[in-house]
């Protein structure tokens, strides 16, 4: 049997995964769920665990060796964070956990990465600025994008998932979770006039896409696969349904990328002095740039054919966010 091991099987695409999975263990998986506490894994699983932090070089040494295929989905949550954070609690495990998975002897690493790479690693983004100032959690995304292209001829195989915005239920941050509350200021512009795509991915969607990177055969040793839902709507047309449906308010005007990141740079700034979560941060800027994602090569190399439309998993998400989200939700967890 071949051994699967799940980073951050607590979190939100880690539960999804597990969901997804669960017939694979009656059959040639043995699936392993590693996270910092058992008592936080979702009630339905009562599988396998292999509980430690990714802090702790012995427990990626231990979850190494243990697997066949390991997916990468434990990250550092934050929207407005500090480079050196995303670093330590992020960067630098993900870099150790590969390291020891080339050692080893791991067959398939699967990294959960996001669909606004694609305008990052193609420089299409409308600012200058250094990426680990807009937002310190994409800079190391790349990186480790990079890395893991590097290491592609070293004999495990390699698949970079990068998956459009999360919704659907077992929500965590997300663009939604911290739009939704600013919308009731009446602040919010559109950026552009709000034409760019919104790339929504139901968390169904994205535990399909991480079974299907599981069990598929490669052709290639390296792979980069966008990953988003069955439909793209634009940002206009999900302001517009949240509008109809919830009575979400809607921009009352538009401003451009360069004033948008510049304000939000400023916002940042004296925020710094404020107890709060400011109105705006570059990296919610960074999240409405247009990424030009589509389907097609994870259809191709996955078979990837996603099932929940994004009004559907909005729907399912605000239900949830009314029960759960009582204040507005931090952009650091």
């Amino acid at each position: 049997m071949r051994t699967v091991t799940i980073t951050g099987a607590n979190g939100f695409t880690g539960s999804h995964i597990l969901e997804n999975i669960g017939d694979l263990s009656k059959n040639e998986y043995n699936v392993i769920a590693c996270c910092r506490t058992k008592s936080k894994l979702p009630d339905f699983y009562n599988g396998n665990t292999l509980i430690g932090d990714l802090l702790d070089e012995d427990y990626i040494s231990r979850v190494a060796k243990k697997s066949d295929i390991i997916c990468h989905t434990a990250s550092w949550a934050e929207m407005n964070g500090s480079l050196e954070n995303s670093i330590k609690y992020f960067l630098n495990p993900t870099i150790n956990l590969i390291d020891s998975a080339l050692k080893n002897g791991v067959k398939r690493f699967v990294f959960l990465s996001a669909i606004t790479s694609n305008p990052v690693a193609r420089e299409r983004l409308h600012t200058n600025r250094k990426l680990k100032d807009i937002w310190a959690h994409y800079d190391s995304i790349l990186k480790i994008e990079q890395y893991l292209e590097q290491i592609q001829d070293k004999g495990m195989e390699i698949i970079v998932l990068r998956v459009g915005y999360f919704t659907g239920k077992k929500y965590s941050l997300g663009l939604l979770p911290i739009l939704l509350p600013r919308l009731k200021t009446h602040l919010v512009p559109w950026i552009e006039k709000g034409k760019t795509t919104f790339p929504l991915i139901d968390g169904n969607d994205v535990g399909l896409a991480f079974r299907l990177s599981i069990t598929s055969k490669l052709e290639e040793n390296f792979n980069i696969i966008d990953i988003v839902g069955k439909e793209i709507p634009t940002v206009r047309e999900v302001f517009n349904y949240l509008n109809a449906k919830y009575n979400y308010p809607l921009p009352h005007f538009s401003v451009s990328y360069k004033f948008a990141y510049g304000f939000a740079r400023f916002m940042r700034f004296i925020h710094k002095f404020l107890p709060s979560d400011p109105l705006i941060v570059p990296a919610i800027v960074l999240l409405l740039e247009e990424t030009n994602a589509t389907n097609d090569k994870a259809e191709r190399i996955l078979n990837y054919r996603p099932n929940i439309h994004w009004k559907k998993s909005i729907d399912i998400q605000i239900a949830e966010m009314e029960i759960r989200q009582a204040a507005n939700m931090k952009m650091n967890k």
